[in-house]
C-alpha cells in the first residue's frame, strides 16, 4: 500500500483548508505561546479537524472541544495530514 506523497508533507497549520484533518509535529514558538497552547489542548501528537477558516484565522476542533487560532499562531503549529 503506497502512501499518499502529501501525507508524510509538514506544514504549517495556516496553510489548512477546512475539513482537513491533521496531528500536530512541532511547536515553533516561544515559551510564552507554548505554555498557552498547552492550556488550550494543542499538545504534539494531537489530532485537529479544521473547521472553519477566516482570512488566516482558523477554528479547529479535537475531542469534543473548538478553538479559534489566530493567525499569528497557527504559523507556529507545523503539522501533518492524517
Amino acid at each position: 500500500m503506497s502512501v499518499p506523497p502529501d501525507q508524510d508533507r509538514i506544514f504549517s497549520l495556516c496553510q489548512a483548508k477546512p475539513g482537513d484533518h491533521v496531528r500536530v509535529t512541532q511547536v515553533t514558538a516561544g515559551k510564552l505561546l507554548k505554555k498557552r497552547l498547552v492550556s488550550m489542548g494543542v499538545l504534539i501528537n494531537a489530532r485537529l479537524h479544521v473547521i472553519q477558516r477566516r482570512g488566516g484565522s482558523l477554528v479547529v476542533g479535537y475531542d469534543s472541544s473548538r478553538i479559534a487560532i489566530g493567525a499569528a499562531m497557527s504559523q507556529h503549529i507545523l503539522v501533518r495530514a492524517i
